[in-house]
């Protein structure tokens, strides 16, 4: 006679009661952690980073974009404005152009 027992949630996923299979974490959101059971246990990524769904981590936005706290949902990054630059990966916001420079397009890194 077979026993059956319930697995555990994977990763970046939550499993309330009585569900029949795992929930990923939404996007914006992430979780290294097994067995969550609601998805406010996944965990938001911080501003400059992102989260896709079903992450189990959040990744830095890559020079020359960015993602803030205005953002509900950080799931991408958003390429600096033209007029602006990042010069480093993980940042919440761009730098504007100093005087006696420039940045004629979006996402530029220096």
């Amino acid at each position: 006679e077979a026993t059956f027992k319930a697995l555990p949630c994977d990763a970046g996923h939550y499993c309330p009661e009585g569900t029949s299979v795992p929930l990923p974490c939404r996007a914006g959101t992430y979780s290294n952690a097994t067995d969550l059971v609601a998805a406010s246990d996944c965990t938001d990524a911080d501003p400059g980073y992102i989260a896709t769904t079903g992450a189990t981590q959040q990744t830095a936005c890559a020079k020359g974009s960015y993602t803030n706290t205005s953002i509900v949902t950080k799931d991408s990054c958003t390429l600096c404005d033209s007029g602006t630059y990042q010069d480093k990966s993980g940042m919440a916001a761009c730098k504007p152009c100093e005087a006696g420079t420039y940045a004629a397009s979006e996402g530029l890194s220096q």
